[in-house]
């Protein structure tokens, strides 16, 4: 990650500098960060600035409390008093009231509108973080549902009270140690096909076929893991009118090129029932 790369402590930096409250290293940070260009933080000082001239000039100017007036006007009157004893032509002197007490009464209620508006900019970016972070777990919980959902199907496929099932065995030119057992259910014409020790030679791949009728029709190279190892969960295998069971051969590696028929020596087949 480069020096100026965004980071979180860049929005808290934004909302400083739109309150003019940074220190001169934090400022020259945030402007050097600003200057490599981050169109996440120069979009959040815009809203930061908005809202803190926004709310700062929407404040109205604060009056004196009439005990504050009360003395502010005794004080007066009393110098006044001093200056006529002192000179009395000079009866037309007046006593002003520095503004700057006005002013910093007037100042006080806006810089606690725009510090308030600030920490509402930054409520709002963590309240985005958490409505973030939530959408992605009800995401994750969704995409969990809808796995469970697949399992249940599946697991339906197996304990179907019409299913079918077809072990297959092993021809000559098959080893031994292969073995397959396929689940077929009827009403829903979904297989799932367990397969062990399907480890192919190298430059090779094991191939599903479905027998039908007089025919046969692949259905895809088997994948098994490291142990040989497979599980293939099929939808439409077939009309259970025709359907009669499968058969495995050992082909170049990604199949067959022909889908309607191997090329390589059938190693496992097996009917329903048979």
């Amino acid at each position: 990650m480069g020096v100026n790369a965004h980071r979180e402590e860049h929005l808290d930096l934004c909302a400083g500098y739109a309150l003019g409250s940074l220190s001169g290293e934090d400022e020259a940070r945030l402007e050097g960060h600003l200057a490599s260009g981050c169109p996440a933080c120069e979009a959040a000082l815009a809203d930061f600035s908005r809202a803190t001239v926004l709310l700062g000039a929407s404040a109205g100017s604060a009056r004196p409390s009439p005990a504050l007036r009360a003395r502010v006007l005794e004080a007066a009157q009393s110098e006044g008093a001093a200056g006529r004893r002192e000179t009395a032509p000079d009866r037309g002197r007046i006593i002003k009231v520095p503004r700057r007490s006005a002013g910093w009464l007037t100042w006080l209620p806006a810089a606690a509108a725009a510090a308030m508006a600030v920490v509402s900019a930054l409520s709002w970016n963590d309240a985005n973080h958490v409505r973030g972070d939530l959408a992605a777990e009800r995401q994750k919980i969704a995409d969990l549902q809808q796995q469970l959902d697949q399992e249940r199907r599946w697991a339906a496929v197996l304990s179907a009270p019409q299913a079918r099932v077809a072990e297959l065995q092993i021809t000559p030119d098959g080893l031994q140690a292969l073995r397959a057992r396929a689940t077929y259910d009827p009403a829903t014409k979904s297989a799932v096909i367990v397969f062990e020790n399907f480890t192919a030679p190298e430059g090779k791949d094991y191939e599903l076929w479905a027998l039908r009728g007089a025919g046969v029709a692949s259905l895809g190279v088997i994948k098994p893991d490291a142990s040989g190892y497979a599980v293939l969960k099929l939808e439409n295998v077939g009309d259970p009118e025709t359907l009669g069971g499968f058969a495995v051969s050992l082909e170049p590696a990604g199949g067959s090129p022909n889908p309607a028929a191997p090329t390589g020596p059938v190693v496992m087949a097996g009917k329903f029932g048979g």
